[in-house]
């Protein structure tokens, strides 16, 4: 007996598989690094070699979505051509990827605040990647946008977690509810949601929102 269809995943995307297909072996790699937490290798698998520094902006690819719903803006500045060398990378590998830079970047704030204080003193550094990783996001997101295809639901909580890393809050909301439209079952994005969410009128403003989109 077919399951119900709200329970049913995303349909297969064929181009996806046959990305991953292609990069398996360069993605065991990666995930090898990975696991014996060398971060920075596992990110130069995939990633370019040079990561941009840019400021973080209130700009965003526009939705693909139809629905009232809080508005995304678009870009006001030029952003580094950097995901065109990501064209052929799979959304798996990419993910890993961008995730092994933010943990490469929280490892090296830590180390930097026990420098300057102690272990126990509390972070008084930033994660020096989130820039980086937030420039590349957004070009990827852009260019996938306008192909009229996402990210997934699990570049979109990626992108939202780095936002709101970032102190960029709103535009955080705005991308974790696309994750979770897309990907209901992502419990990481409704984590992030509730600590970002902080009243009642926010809840039903947003509650609202995800029900505008289907």
């Amino acid at each position: 007996m077919p399951e119900p269809e709200e329970f049913q995943g995303p349909p297969p995307d064929h181009e996806q598989e046959l990305l991953e297909k292609k990069e398996y072996h360069k993605f065991l790699l990666a995930k090898t690094y990975f696991d014996c937490r060398e971060f920075d290798r596992c990110a130069a698998v995939f990633l370019p070699q040079t990561i941009p520094r840019i400021p973080f902006t209130s700009s965003s690819p526009p939705s693909t979505k139809k629905g009232k719903g809080p508005a995304i803006s678009t870009s006001a500045g030029k952003l580094p051509q950097t995901s065109s060398s990501l064209a052929g990378v799979s959304q798996k590998a990419l993910f890993l990827s961008i995730y092994a830079k933010y943990l490469s970047g929280e490892k090296r704030k830590d180390e930097e605040s026990e420098m300057i204080l102690g272990p126990s003193d509390g972070a008084v550094t930033q994660n020096k990647e989130l820039n980086g990783i937030s420039a590349i996001l957004e070009q990827w997101f852009k260019e996938t946008h306008a192909k009229g295809k996402d990210g997934g639901g699990w570049l979109e909580y990626l992108y939202g977690m780095i936002l709101a890393k970032g102190k960029n809050e709103d535009l955080a909301k705005e991308w974790l509810i696309r994750s979770v439209n897309l990907l209901p079952f992502n419990w990481g994005a409704w984590q992030e949601l509730a600590h970002l969410i902080g009243t009642t009128e926010e809840v039903r403003c947003f509650t609202v929102f995800i029900l505008s989109l289907y």
